[in-house]
């Protein structure tokens, strides 16, 4: 079995010296040796796009990565791995899988929460699940990764949530499989978004660091967020898909033809009157999808021209 792998640093390329944990310079990962290690059988093709610690990317890294995404010779693989890293892997994870959401081999994401000399790290476990994942040929863009419960789940690329402050992921709609003696077992059926067909390895997104995100808080005062350079808004929700509408609607009033969009938001239930407020004001909503994959959706909706960004985003 042949497997791509991508690898683009994190804490499953890092190790710790010098009192603090950093990328390896030589941007090789523990996890890769030790699996050559006990699996001879297994041949992987390694490039190394991006070698950074994930709270540190930009759109330029983003550029750098979708290169390499859409380059992939599915052909020449049974299967692809991308090493993450955690703090962001979320987002990175969205983005994977909007761009290759209809990719005909399994893209797997891995990342650890720990580094791989920690006893407790679960970077080598996520790996090996990965590579069993693509040998099981299970499509579609994928991370399995391990809680602190003891529990190997399988999430939808696109569905995953931020761990915050936790070492623990979940995804919006829940994971949708749990990985257990070498077979997963589907909690739901796989669900991941997609975006309109517009990149390919002749058209590469160029991302662009234009779309303010915001995140309500208390007492928040948004005549102190300015609007220079940015192309669109999104705006996420409290748990009950809330937000101050007294104090967002003048604010989105006072940008006119600035399209901006609220996530994360369920169909199908009842809306708090705020809610209602802000999307007669004309804030767009997105349904069923995390706050995550609408921000990288929308960073890839200001990064073409084909469609208008309401059109890309719907």
């Amino acid at each position: 079995m042949n497997i791509l792998l991508i690898m683009t640093g994190g804490t499953i390329g890092s190790s710790f010296d010098s009192g603090s944990i950093h990328v390896r310079a030589d941007g090789k990962s523990a996890v890769v040796d030790r699996y050559l290690s006990e699996h001879s059988e297994i041949t992987f093709d390694t490039v190394h796009p991006l070698n950074i610690l994930s709270e540190s990317i930009t759109c330029d890294d983003c550029n750098t990565l979708a290169k390499a995404l859409l380059d992939i010779d599915v052909a020449a693989y049974d299967g692809v791995i991308v090493t993450a890293g955690s703090d962001s892997l979320a987002y990175l994870a969205s983005f994977v899988g909007l761009l290759l959401g209809d990719c005909p081999i399994p893209v797997m994401i891995v990342a650890a929460n720990k580094i791989l000399t920690a006893s407790d790290s679960n970077g080598y476990v996520n790996f090996s699940c990965a590579v069993d994942l693509i040998g099981q040929r299970i499509c579609g863009v994928s991370v399995p990764y391990r809680n602190t419960d003891g529990v190997l789940y399988v999430h939808a690329a696109t569905d995953l949530r931020q761990a915050d402050y936790c070492d623990d992921f979940d995804s919006f709609h829940g994971a949708y499989g749990i990985f257990e003696n070498g077979v997963l077992h589907e909690k739901r059926p796989y669900l991941a978004q997609r975006i309109p067909q517009l990149f390919d390895r002749s058209r590469l997104p160029q991302l662009r660091d234009n779309v303010l995100m915001l995140t309500p808080y208390p007492m928040q005062d948004y005549a102190r967020i300015g609007t220079d350079g940015v192309k669109a808004v999104l705006h996420t929700l409290y748990h009950s898909a809330t937000l101050d509408s007294d104090s967002f609607v003048p604010w989105m009033k006072a940008h006119p033809g600035l399209p901006t969009f609220l996530a994360p938001l369920h169909s199908g239930r009842k809306r708090y009157q705020t809610t209602v407020d802000a999307i007669n004001a004309g804030a767009i909503p997105l349904y069923d999808i995390s706050p995550e994959c609408a921000y990288i959706k929308l960073l890839l909706a200001c990064a073409q021209e084909k469609m208008s960004i309401q059109a890309f985003m719907q």
